[in-house]
């Protein structure tokens, strides 16, 4: 959600001005504005799963950049029996914590900044959220819609979801073959070299949220993600992992404000930038204000995988291999140096006589063979054949 929470902050760097009826466009300049605002986002988990905190600081809209993070803080997680827990920064601005905490007990964040601004969360009181009931899908004309059931209770009527989806997907012309520099000949690739089959990935920076008193019984059923006919998602074999979580009704409506100044990008009647506070306060008033809500409790997580086979037919298009085509001609062994040596040209079909013997190799660009240009040959730890 970094990024997210990160730009979401930037539209509020916009002066709102709105007059019905104004006929003149209004333009207000906003390249060099930058408040610096410290940004806190993050959810401690109670159960012994790790807790991540994130901060960084808010810019300019216009900016190049989209992530200043915010290195070198001290972070405290204190008990109301004041004991006390210290945040480790793994990574600039991110900082991990793994523990288990009493769920009966109110707790706060403090955060001591490199230059001794010192900054609090309001008290929080871990949230549990109910075990999440299915995460499936259906199929229609159009494609396939993802879609999770909960059940709420008096305890969890606020819920926030997020969710990542990881895919497999194949080149137009998978090679088996690469070149060989020390015998400048063609060699079978070895298993860590394949080419020919990547995973991708996508981190959802969706605001999703439902509030169950809303519906019967605190039931909920939600669409999370649909997924269009021609979609290289289901090209393979498609994963998505859905994390829930319960919150408190001053975390929900801080997101409801995020949500609807994601989807309205700042409109006129959209939420005022000030009644973003979110539960992070300075401790010492002559500091700026902190943007961002920290919750604390236990949240749920289902995976669900999808097979082309459970929605076929689907057919894929990818854009990135329009024009993608197998060269005609059959580049002989010996000179294989001069087509196959350079990054961009890549043996793919063996041709040989009715003998058996090779007679060379046809071949394709690099970018519709090799699939490590747009994804990653590693196999993600969490993925299941």
């Amino acid at each position: 959600m970094g990024k997210r929470l990160l730009y979401i902050f930037t539209l509020f760097l916009l002066p709102f001005m709105a007059i019905i009826g104004c006929r003149d466009p209004f333009e207000p300049d906003v390249t060099t504005t930058d408040l610096n605002y410290l940004v806190v986002e993050g959810f401690i988990e109670i159960d012994a799963q790790e807790s991540i905190l994130k901060l960084s600081r808010s810019i300019p809209l216009r900016a190049e950049t989209r992530l200043r993070e915010e290195s070198g803080a001290s972070i405290t997680l204190i008990s109301e029996n004041n004991e006390s827990w210290e945040f480790v920064e793994k990574e600039p601005g991110t900082y991990r914590l793994t523990g288990t905490f009493d769920p009966n007990l109110t707790y706060k964040i403090n955060i001591l900044l490199s230059n001794n601004q010192e900054y609090e969360s309001d008290p929080m009181i871990p949230k549990i959220s109910p075990p999440i009931q299915n995460v499936g899908f259906t199929r229609n004309e159009d494609g396939v819609s993802i879609h999770v059931s909960t059940q709420g209770n008096e305890d969890a009527v606020y819920f926030l979801w997020d969710y990542e989806e990881t895919w497999l997907f194949r080149p137009p012309f998978p090679s088996p073959f690469i070149f060989n520099p020390t015998t400048n000949g063609i060699d079978l690739r070895k298993p860590e070299q394949q080419i020919a089959l990547c995973w991708l990935d996508n981190k959802v920076n969706r605001v999703l949220l439902e509030n169950a008193g809303r519906f019967a019984n605190y039931s909920i059923q939600k669409d999370m993600v649909f997924i269009p006919n021609l979609s290289e998602k289901l090209m393979t074999r498609y994963s998505f992992s859905l994390r829930q979580r319960a919150l408190d009704k001053d975390a929900f409506d801080f997101w409801e404000i995020m949500r609807k100044n994601t989807e309205d990008i700042g409109g006129i009647f959209s939420p005022l930038p000030s009644l973003i506070r979110g539960n992070i306060n300075p401790v010492n008033s002559t500091n700026k204000v902190a943007i961002g809500y920290v919750s604390m409790g236990k949240s749920r997580s289902e995976r669900l995988y999808i097979n082309v086979q459970e929605v076929r037919p689907w057919p894929v298009f990818i854009p990135d291999y329009l024009e993608c085509q197998l060269e005609l001609d059959t580049i002989p062994p010996t000179s294989s140096y001069i087509e196959f040596s350079g990054p961009n040209f890549i043996p793919v079909v063996q041709v040989v006589n009715s003998m058996g013997a090779v007679l060379g190799y046809r071949g394709a660009e690099a970018r519709c063979a090799d699939c490590t240009l747009r994804g990653s040959n590693v196999r993600p730890e969490f993925w299941e054949d």
